[in-house]
């Protein structure tokens, strides 16, 4: 694992940055795949070739800002800047799939085993006192998302996601989820009180919102809790691609 430093020489104690963000460490601990918390209040969460078999989670105890268990699969590639943490793997499941095509059905199937093998029991743990985006380029499959302990302002997956589910924290403003490339299974849970504007493009199936269930809807669909209107603090919720097995649930 490297952790680059940060691109700009800059300065981002600046009460008007966005971000309030203490310059990286000198030395870092590369093997313990952990990044100090040094006073962020908002950060960004950046994951380059998607996530299979993880789960990302904000931990009330947490004292580092970000802290990887790899669960004995390849670590990541870490680069801190000013306001984001990104994170990439040398292989991806595109390349797993680029690299396989060609050695017939057998060695296919082994490198898709060998792949999840590889990226199973990975966790992200994340620090509670951090409003968090998480933007997520690849897809997700078999994936968890725990923020219910800390704060979010955004969430944007690209790539598509199949067997994923959201927990979400109470919204303080109205907070932007944006999945393209179609969703199946999915679930999200949130706070009592915390209303929810759906849009789906590409027409959804098997959809439940709380008490309402819908068996199909073609084309785009728009639906909300009741309690969205304004700046209300609440999810927007935006799909497109299509959706089926969609679970939104009060907590």
């Amino acid at each position: 694992m490297l952790i680059d430093p940060p691109h700009s020489t800059h300065s981002t104690h600046s009460t008007d940055h966005p971000y309030r963000t203490a310059p990286a460490p000198r030395e870092l601990d590369l093997e313990s795949g952990r990044v100090p918390y040094t006073g962020q209040t908002r950060m960004r969460l950046t994951i380059g070739s998607g996530l299979a078999h993880a789960r990302i989670v904000v931990d009330p105890a947490a004292r580092d800002l970000l802290a990887i268990e790899s669960g004995g699969g390849p670590r990541p590639r870490i680069r801190l800047a000013a306001g984001e943490v990104a994170l990439t793997w040398r292989d991806s499941f595109g390349g797993w799939l680029c690299n396989v095509l060609t050695a017939g059905l057998d060695a296919f199937t082994a490198g898709l085993d060998a792949f999840a093998a590889g990226h199973g029991e990975f966790a992200i743990i994340l620090h509670p006192s951090v409003e968090w985006t998480l933007a997520i380029r690849g897809g997700l499959s078999h994936f968890a998302c725990d923020l219910s302990a800390g704060a979010v302002a955004r969430i944007d997956i690209a790539g598509g996601c199949s067997h994923v589910l959201l927990d979400l924290p109470l919204p303080t403003s109205v907070v932007p989820i944006r999945i393209s490339g179609g969703a199946s299974s999915i679930g999200v849970r949130r706070p009592a009180e915390a209303g929810v504007a759906l849009g789906v493009s590409g027409g959804i199936s098997m959809l439940r919102l709380d008490n309402s269930g819908f068996g199909a809807i073609g084309g785009g669909a728009r639906l909300d809790t009741g309690d969205v209107g304004g700046e209300t603090p609440h999810y927007q919720l935006s799909i497109s691609g299509g959706a089926s097995d969609l679970a939104i649930e009060r907590r």
